[in-house]
């Protein structure tokens, strides 16, 4: 393999059509048999970055959506540094690890399967909250008027997060993957609408477990790491997203 500098300086080349993401097996990739890095570099600007395969998979289910701020974060979390042609990697023994390599370690990972027939696209003109399970419509509604009435003092500013989240109810989309449904996610025509980097989903555990909670899957920031929070946090959760007042962080405290 040609040594990493090279491989960026392709990029600069005249002419040359430089995909969003190119990712290349090394000697490391062997060598950790846990978490399988990848030497990757992002098309957009050169940036060269360690990322798991699991990470690569999620980031590519949603590359359609433009994720320059997401290789920027991975980066800066996992950089691929070099200097006078040699490679100058971070020491593994001081905690570094590939981007993604949370990914890898969980007990339920992400996985992508093809769906057994194709599934709408769905535009993100507001948020969305996709059912996943039909199998309960009366806890479907009840779902929707929880999402939509909130709760708690910030929810008392706004009367109905419905008009900030788009409650989808397609069988099409029924026993379909976090994975399945985040990559049929488009970005709406307004770039400057008010939409966090999320889509919401009601699974199987949303409708049939108590509290009624919602998947968040993100699509930009931290791409592939999914949690759930209550249904009646959701619309106040999607809000602040979309105006940056609070990160994902903030809001994986009410993972269950």
């Amino acid at each position: 393999m040609p040594p990493p500098q090279e491989i960026a300086a392709a990029f600069d080349r005249p002419g040359a059509w430089i995909p969003d993401l190119v990712v290349l097996t090394d000697a490391r990739t062997a060598r950790d048999a846990e978490a399988r890095p990848l030497l990757a570099f992002s098309g957009s600007d050169g940036q060269a970055f360690w990322i798991t395969p699991r990470q690569t998979a999620m980031a590519y289910l949603a590359l359609h959506r433009g994720l320059s701020f997401t290789f920027d974060g991975f980066a800066e979390e996992a950089p691929a540094e070099w200097e006078d042609g040699e490679a100058a990697e971070p020491e593994e023994e001081d905690g570094y690890e590939p981007a993604g390599f949370a990914l890898e370690t969980r007990t339920d990972p992400p996985r992508y399967t093809p769906p057994a027939r194709a599934l709408p696209v769905l535009v993100q003109e507001t948020d969305l909250l996709v059912r996943t399970d039909f199998g309960d419509d009366a806890a479907w509604a009840s779902v929707v008027d929880r999402v939509r009435r909130g709760r708690g003092a910030a929810s008392d500013v706004i009367e109905d997060f419905g008009e900030y989240v788009t409650f989808v109810d397609d069988p099409a989309f029924a026993d379909a993957t976090p994975e399945q449904v985040m990559a049929q996610v488009r970005p709406g025509p307004d770039p400057e609408a008010m939409i966090s980097d999320t889509v919401l989903i009601a699974d199987t555990a949303t409708l049939r477990e108590p509290g009624h909670s919602v998947r968040v899957v993100p699509l930009e920031d931290e791409v592939g790491d999914s949690f759930r929070v209550d249904a009646e946090v959701a619309g106040i959760m999607v809000v602040n997203l979309a105006l940056g007042n609070m990160d994902l962080g903030d809001w994986r405290e009410d993972d269950a």
